[in-house]
């Protein structure tokens, strides 16, 4: 079900003038914020065992729509998949922070102990300067399966994520999130390997 963001009280937001170029991040930030809370935005939780830490679908006024993924509210660990988000290295957008709003005002409560606690899930995510997948979350009370094929940093053992995550699929574990950025982080990662491959055929024929 739909819902727009229910009215909910909270100081007003400073933010600086549109012609200075001076911002600093918390400025930046605070525009997302500003943004969420004025513009024409619906939430919509998707998927998750959890109602904070989970994903959800943000439609905008112009009807395009994105998703979010809440993942830690403590370490504001969150990742949504539009361009602005993609660029900003905030780590937020006005996606993430109309989830927030709306998840602040419709499970008041649970919001509240998720800002002070981590989260149940066991979130799956890639590990770009690793060049493979890591760990985040629930990680000390990790299932016999994973705790093998993670080392203690939290980082995948050996070099094969693709068939890890098949081999995760399959084992349906509670409370386990594969985050949605692992798609276009495998095909961006195969994309490179191929990159690779041909560079050096190419320089084994010449």
């Amino acid at each position: 079900m739909n819902r727009k963001l229910a009215p909910f009280a909270q100081p007003e937001i400073e933010i600086p003038s549109a012609h200075d170029w001076r911002t600093t991040d918390k400025d930046e930030i605070n525009k997302r914020r500003r943004r969420a809370q004025t513009e024409s935005l619906r939430v919509t939780a998707t998927r998750g065992d959890h109602p904070i830490f989970a994903n959800f679908r943000v439609i905008s006024g112009s009807g395009m729509a994105y998703s979010v993924e809440i993942r830690s509210l403590r370490k504001r660990l969150c990742f949504c998949s539009c361009v602005d988000f993609r660029i900003n290295g905030l780590g937020t957008c006005k996606h993430v922070e109309a989830t927030l709003h709306y998840l602040e005002a419709r499970h008041r409560r649970r919001f509240k102990e998720a800002l002070q606690s981590e989260s149940p899930v066991i979130d799956i995510v890639p590990d770009p300067a690793g060049d493979t997948l890591r760990i985040e979350g629930a990680t000390i009370h990790l299932p016999d399966l994973l705790r093998r094929r993670f080392d203690r940093d939290g980082r995948l053992r050996g070099n094969e994520p693709k068939r890890f995550l098949e081999e995760i699929r399959k084992a349906h574990i509670p409370y386990l999130r594969i985050s949605q950025q692992v798609p276009s982080w495998l095909q961006a990662r195969q994309q490179t390997e191929e990159r690779k491959s041909l560079r050096r055929e190419y320089e084994q024929k010449v």
